[in-house]
């Protein structure tokens, strides 16, 4: 018996020491929540004066790369572009792609070499758009890297649950999508389309958001970031606060509509693979429930493994993204200066839009045309004499039309998010549609009742 004592104590002895250091484990993985939080916040949110400037830190580095290492990074900018169009033969049969099409990307390879190292408007119409492919590239080579390194501190260390707890409910019934998604909504206003396409897709691929909720981000809440909205503030003479809280406005309301009309409310609601990871609703103790469901869940992988694994992620999507962009933007400035299919193109939406009773009809249907295209491009054919309210609606559309076929849908294209072309263009019009409708509402009320 005394054996048999002694034995028991040994065991409770162990026991106890099992329970400290998980408990030293538990404790450790809290502070790590609370510091690579706090460090993912301030990168990406909060912004800091340098330099003379006010901005978020993922881009006061991506200008000092720029501005430092600029031949270093043309020269990476085009070898990864080559080894991209490589690639792309040995997989074009596999990925069912147009055999023309992926030797048409090399052509990219050219005018990389020339915008950078020759002379810019020898490939284009006008230099102007050259000067946005060049600029474009650049800032997708930088800011998504950057991004992509620093997003685990976002993702992997227990933020995504916290939030997913207060915000779980509220985000399902109005706009049917994951409480954690408010995260990834904030990396498109701060950062750009294809850093928060990127988060997107990364949460889509790992199994923590649905088919479906990875189409509504996608395509109805990569809207322009906050460096965009004062660009067209600036060149369309608009209140930036007035444009910010409007735009709010009608980004709630257009979304609380799209995701429950077609195609968006048929997209499957399954996952693209089966974890253990599951969507959780907290009555009470959402703070405490959250945490124990970080460490229930959580990854062992050091955090420079997860930084690193991330950058190379997104060094593929450059690889594979940019001969395309380039390649669109090439054909499109043919296009647009050919004077040919563009004119009747606005001129029949004109002619379809014409009930809305809209002033300034023809710019606004301008804005709608060029703008599926490209913003910036669509930007620079508005005539800023018009009235006041025109200006105001063709902002509005800019920032939360969410669809470009130089950005949005290029990379929607290369990701693991099915949604096809047809669907996206017909998101494309239900959605000015109704921004629109929201905003003559707006507006007649507003001269009707107030003024």
């Amino acid at each position: 018996m005394k054996n048999y004592k002694r034995g028991g104590g040994m065991e409770e002895l162990e026991g106890k020491k099992i329970s400290e250091y998980n408990y030293e484990i538990e404790f450790i993985q809290i502070i790590k929540i609370f510091i690579y939080s706090f460090i993912g916040i301030i990168v990406f949110f909060i912004p800091i004066r340098l330099d003379g400037e006010t901005k978020t830190l993922i881009y006061h580095i991506a200008n000092k790369v720029q501005n430092q290492l600029m031949v270093l990074l043309q020269i990476c900018i085009i070898c990864f572009t080559a080894m991209g169009c490589f690639k792309s033969i040995l997989e074009y049969k596999r990925q069912n792609t147009n055999k023309l099409y992926v030797y048409i990307r090399f052509f990219s390879i050219l005018i990389l070499i020339n915008l950078f190292f020759g002379k810019q408007s020898c490939f284009f119409i006008k230099d102007n758009t050259a000067l946005l492919i060049k600029t474009v590239i650049l800032d997708l080579a930088t800011v998504l890297p950057i991004s992509a390194i620093f997003m685990p501190f976002l993702l992997e260390y227990g933020l995504m649950d916290i939030v997913e707890a207060y915000f779980q409910v509220k985000m399902k019934k109005i706009f049917k999508l994951s409480g954690k998604t408010i995260i990834n909504i904030l990396i498109y206003i701060f950062t750009d389309c294809f850093c928060g396409i990127f988060m997107t897709n990364k949460l889509y691929k790992d199994g923590k958001i649905r088919a479906n909720e990875a189409s509504i981000l996608s395509l109805n809440f990569s809207i322009m970031s906050f460096s965009m909205i004062n660009y067209i503030s600036n060149e369309l003479n608009l209140n930036k606060l007035q444009l910010v809280i409007i735009g709010a406005l009608i980004l709630v309301l257009s979304n609380i509509i799209l995701c429950r009309i077609r195609p968006l409310s048929k997209v499957k609601k399954s996952y693209f693979i089966k974890t253990s990871y599951k969507e959780t609703r907290f009555r009470k103790n959402k703070f405490n429930n959250a945490i124990n469901k970080y460490l229930k869940n959580r990854c062992d992988k050091n955090i420079f493994n997860h930084m690193i694994q991330s950058f190379e992620e997104s060094v593929k999507i450059i690889m594979y993204i940019i001969p395309d962009i380039v390649i669109v933007l090439f054909l499109g400035d043919m296009i647009i200066n050919s004077k040919l299919l563009i004119p009747n193109l606005v001129q029949l939406l004109s002619n379809a839009i014409k009930v809305l009773k809209l002033s300034g009809i023809n710019q606004v249907s301008s804005i709608i045309v060029y703008g599926f295209f490209n913003d910036i491009i669509a930007i620079d054919m508005v005539d800023k004499s018009i009235e006041y309210s025109t200006r105001l609606l063709i902002g509005l559309i800019m920032i939360l039309k969410c669809t470009s076929l130089s950005s949005q849908i290029l990379y929607i294209k290369e990701s693991q998010i099915s949604i096809n072309m047809k669907q996206i263009f017909i998101i494309y019009i239900e959605k000015i549609l109704i921004i629109m409708c929201i905003y003559l509402i707006m507006h007649y009320f507003y001269i009707g009742y107030i003024m």
